[in-house]
């Protein structure tokens, strides 16, 4: 049964230089053509058994759009799904787009939760990101969600060109300070073909070495916990009951629909992709037809290495029939089984191409 929505929202005021999501600060299409054409794709989904539990709103950036707009988008959803069982629903959103006002809106139409794209607190951390929001409406637009009610995560970036040990304590201090509930945390990513990757990947801009990288890991994953933050990801904290229920469900490979240009699903054993035009996907989808471009079936082998690899992410362990002895120094126990220790999870790329090789079809 399908238990999670995500609802991709492409429009942005400026493309940040580290993104590969895909995303338009120029579109030929309006946001209210848009957002009619996701519930017309909605529709196309009635053949199946919909009861979602999630429900998450994802970008580019959904604060794009109005909280009012948002609302004609969640009631057109409700009447194409019963989403009476709906108990998160998710809002990314930019520090300068919303205040009080919009958060207090949020949390009456319905959202329980906004995820804030801070990046950074800091001035050097902005800049050099490419970010257009200063480290007061980072502070201000925090606040102003926990005042409305909303459960709130900060995402942060770290690992940039530049950053030191100290620009990484500067961070925690606001997040001691603001006392958000959940924190995630993405080492940067130089991904080929965005402005800042591009220019990492040709040495104009050096990013941490492998030593700094792991220092800042170290500071990063020591000062949340010190801070009351439980580690349930790789990438994310969480206070008590606060982690992000609909993020579980990809790493736990529960079903989900992905509506909206570039969007992803997983239904019946298979990944699905919708297009990465604009244009395109109105045309599919007005057709009639659902705007699909990729479709991935997984195989019994792809499902298991999908499930190690995710789950080798997350906290909760994995057999120990599947750890062999030479990297049983990288694992500790956890409630299934065996989990990487937090201080190797820096390494768990390495770790899990060792572990697929292990635990291939022929020695299972």
């Amino acid at each position: 049964m399908v238990k999670g929505l995500y609802i991709h929202i492409p429009f942005c005021s400026q493309k940040c230089p580290y993104c590969d999501f895909y995303s338009l600060v120029e579109s030929p299409v309006s946001q209210e053509e848009y957002s009619e054409a996701v519930l017309k794709e909605a529709e196309l989904f009635t053949d199946l058994e919909i009861k979602p539990e999630t429900l998450y709103f994802g970008g580019g950036t959904p604060s794009k759009l109005r909280p009012q707009e948002l609302f004609k988008l969640l009631e057109g959803l409700g009447r194409v799904f019963d989403l009476s069982r709906l108990s998160e629903a998710t809002v990314e959103c930019n520090p300068e787009d919303y205040g009080y006002e919009e958060f207090k809106k949020l949390r009456d139409i319905g959202f329980t939760r906004v995820s804030i794209g801070v990046q950074s607190f800091t001035e050097k951390g902005l800049s050099l990101l490419g970010r257009r929001h200063t480290p007061k409406k980072a502070v201000e637009a925090v606040l102003s969600a926990k005042a409305s009610g909303l459960t709130v995560n900060v995402d942060l970036i770290y690992g940039y060109p530049g950053q030191e040990p100290g620009d990484l304590e500067k961070e925690l201090s606001f997040i001691e300070k603001l006392d958000p509930d959940h924190v995630s945390a993405y080492l940067l990513t130089p991904y080929e073909g965005t402005p800042l990757g591009s220019k990492i990947l040709r040495g104009e801009l050096k990013s941490p070495d492998e030593e700094k990288v792991r220092e800042l890991h170290d500071l990063l994953w020591r000062g949340l916990k010190d801070l009351g933050y439980r580690r349930y990801e790789i990438s994310n904290w969480a206070k008590e009951g606060k982690e992000c229920r609909h993020n579980l469900l990809y790493w736990t490979m529960e079903e989900f629909i992905g509506l909206g240009v570039s969007a992803w699903g997983f239904i019946n054993s298979e990944r699905y992709g919708n297009v990465r035009n604009i244009k395109a996907y109105m045309e599919k989808v007005l057709s009639g037809k659902r705007p699909v471009g990729v479709r991935v079936r997984l195989s019994e082998e792809d499902r298991f290495e999908e499930w190690l690899m995710l789950r080798l992410r997350l906290r909760i362990g994995i057999p120990e029939k599947l750890v062999p002895e030479h990297l049983r120094e990288f694992f500790e126990p956890a409630p299934e089984g065996l989990a990487i220790k937090e201080e190797f999870m820096i390494l768990a790329n390495e770790i899990t191409a060792d572990l697929m090789v292990y635990n291939s079809i022929g020695r299972r």
